[in-house]
């Protein structure tokens, strides 16, 4: 009964994972070499799947194994990137932002809840100075790359995969209708980046941090237009978009960077760890204690988009003067 049962939440994972334009008997049948009929079979639990069926399975289509064969247990299981020193890895940190926007947003009523304890990785792509520094930062002073020890951030060429892939993120995730929740601590960590890199000296020159500043200003200046307008934005047409957008500001720590895609078929969480990496799980147990604890964080925080202007303007001013207080330091 129990192996039965692990069928039958296996396949419904299955169902949830495979794209909706896609046959799923095809793609079992192609998958696991077997025909069509033998794909139906195995789809109706007539036939038991075999494991190594479903690990073959469950990699085509990043399905944890834990939705079946753990299924009412507290184990659970996250994917993980496998990160190097290399600046070229970050290509494919950003190949796994694209392909999992993309994964979500074939079902309805799609949606990213991201709770922000850091700025939000997605806009350093609207923007290629805070972009380039923080792929340096990364590689430079977490990940340890000793290609970059003596380098300049000027020195460093942002890679052409970088190139070809951050246009696409920006495109999915202007169409992903979100709902961002804020600290007054939001900004801090990248203002801390940038005044620790000054202070070891990795600027060469004066210009770019001048213009590093200007473009964290209009990243805030961004946001800010879309908590007002209750719509994403083109940063560069200063259009606002159709895709819907909410802000809330938090006067409880957040903890960590907290990402929940959730549509009506489909969910998963994703959280931080090592400062800009994540974890990602489809667990569907933890990812409704996710969506309970952002519920709970919801509450507690004061919607600043479309409503509260008060609120909205003493919360973006705060944020425009820690970005004022650090040029301020540094006599820019």
């Amino acid at each position: 009964m129990e192996i039965r049962q692990n069928q039958i939440n296996f396949i419904a994972a299955l169902k949830r994972s495979i794209p909706v334009n896609m046959n799923m008997a095809d793609e079992v049948s192609e998958l696991l070499d077997i025909s069509a009929d033998s794909a139906y079979r195995r789809l109706r639990g007539e036939t038991d799947l075999s494991l190594e069926e479903m690990i073959i399975l469950a990699k085509a289509y990043n399905i944890s194994l834990d939705s079946a064969l753990l299924s009412g247990s507290k184990m659970v299981s996250f994917r993980t990137n496998e990160l190097s020193s290399e600046v070229s890895g970050f290509a494919d940190y950003l190949g796994v932002l694209h392909s999992d926007l993309k994964w979500i947003r074939q079902w309805p009523n799609a949606k990213i809840t991201y709770a922000a304890e850091d700025l939000p990785v997605f806009y350093h792509f609207f923007f290629p100075q805070l972009a380039r520094f923080k792929m340096v930062y990364w590689n430079k002073s977490i990940l340890g790359n000793n290609a970059l020890n003596s380098a300049y951030v000027e020195d460093v060429n942002i890679p052409d995969s970088w190139r070809s892939e951050v246009p696409k993120i920006i495109e999915v995730f202007s169409q992903m209708p979100s709902i961002e929740i804020w600290h007054e601590d939001t900004l801090k960590s990248t203002i801390k980046q940038i005044e620790y890199y000054v202070q070891v000296g990795y600027f060469k020159q004066k210009d770019t941090l001048i213009a590093l500043l200007e473009e964290l200003h209009n990243l805030i200046s961004m946001v800010r237009k879309q908590a007002e307008s209750g719509h994403k934005m083109n940063p560069k047409s200063q259009d606002f978009l159709d895709t819907p957008f909410e802000m809330y500001a938090s006067e409880v720590m957040i903890g960590n960077n907290c990402v929940l895609l959730n549509s009506d078929v489909q969910n998963a969480t994703y959280i931080s760890y090592n400062t800009f990496n994540f974890i990602q799980t489809k667990n569907e147990t933890f990812n409704q204690q996710t969506i309970e604890w952002t519920r709970n964080l919801l509450s507690k925080s004061n919607r600043i988009s479309e409503v509260s202007e008060i609120g909205r303007a003493k919360y973006f001013n705060k944020q425009i003067q820690l970005i004022d207080e650090l040029r301020q330091r540094l006599l820019l």
